[in-house]
């Protein structure tokens, strides 16, 4: 047996272009493909595939804006393992309210309107110095002198790498002319709402992503030259026999013989030292070579292998030299009488 959780939200596009109720597609339509992208994630984050979710959208015009409603819906099945467990499963309403896309006067802090938007908005694009747990379920994020209290799940939203480029999508129409403000509010509470100006929409923007590494060691092999790249990043292809890889070259002395003109070219073999780095980039994996020492460079000219019998004109040394026939004409040999 499956449940079913709802909620809705309205959110609302200002700005001169959009006085007549009107919105060009290319800008409402990524943006309405974020929200999908964005409730998911965050379902995905607190729920950890405990329930789905699944968004609509209706038209809502108030005059001299472009609105549309929201509604959420979230489905999460009664199975024996979630009875058994002390897992619970997040609402709708309760991961909209963690993102600050509605509110509820009930929350312990910021009257519930410390979502994830807020702090974003509060943060304006400073780093956060220290998260402290106050409560269970509340935590103090300190910047500076400054401190914001809200519960841990928003922090927990403010983590997600994917969710934070579907809220960059969700305000993208703000980048385009004639379009200068977001606002988000409650269909019941209509009066509260949070907006983003385009002066804030920089504060939204999704941090780089730090690599963590994985592993590193340094290995020999022997490589082939595929492309020689005179580029400032010193990075040339190569293959290892069965796949090919861009490598950094950091071996000095081997960069002066080439900048010396001394002859590379594409199919040489060179052993060598690499370092190979194994790192993780969000959810991708990647692998980063460099080329720390060049042992051996072998040319790539190549010669095939044939076997010869070299005959040498003139006697074995063995044998004592034929003396040559005499000319002039021919002897007569005489039978002797009987």
């Amino acid at each position: 047996m499956d449940d079913m959780s709802k909620a809705t939200f309205h959110v609302l596009y200002d700005g001169p272009s959009l006085a007549n109720n009107e919105m060009d597609v290319r800008a409402l339509a990524p943006a309405l493909l974020a929200f999908g992208d964005l409730l998911e994630e965050a379902n995905a984050a607190v729920n950890d595939g405990r329930a789905k979710v699944s968004v609509r959208v209706r038209a809502s015009f108030k005059t001299g804006c472009f609105g549309i409603e929201f509604e959420v819906f979230q489905s999460f099945a009664k199975q024996v393992s979630l009875l058994l467990s002390n897992e619970s499963v997040s609402t709708a309403k309760q991961i909209l309210e963690w993102l600050g896309l509605v509110w509820d006067t009930s929350a312990k802090v910021g009257a519930g309107a410390a979502g994830l938007l807020y702090l974003l908005k509060w943060l304006r694009g400073r780093k956060i110095k220290r998260v402290v747990l106050v409560e269970n379920d509340v935590v103090r994020v300190e910047v500076g002198d400054e401190h914001l209290m809200v519960e841990r799940q928003v922090i927990e939203l403010y983590r997600q790498a994917k969710l934070r480029i579907a809220l960059e999508a969700v305000l993208s129409p703000l980048q385009m002319d004639g379009i200068d403000e977001f606002a988000v509010t409650d269909k019941v509470q209509s009066a509260r709402f949070v907006t983003v100006t385009t002066d804030e929409v920089d504060y939204f923007a999704t941090p780089a992503i730090e690599p963590e590494v994985l592993s590193e060691e340094d290995i020999e092999l022997n490589l082939q030259l595929v492309n020689v790249a005179f580029r400032e990043d010193n990075k040339w292809r190569f293959s290892d026999g069965s796949t090919s890889f861009f490598a950094t070259v950091h071996d000095i002395d081997f960069l002066r013989q080439v900048q010396g003109n001394e002859p590379f070219a594409s199919g040489d073999i060179l052993k060598a030292r690499l370092r190979r780095t194994q790192s993780l980039v969000g959810e991708q994996m990647k692998t980063e070579f460099v080329l720390l020492k060049v042992l051996e460079h072998r040319r790539a000219a190549a010669q095939l292998p044939m076997t010869f019998d070299f005959d040498v004109e003139g006697p074995s040394p063995e044998e004592p030299p034929k003396e040559p026939a005499k000319s002039g004409p021919p002897r007569r040999r005489i039978s002797p009488r009987r």
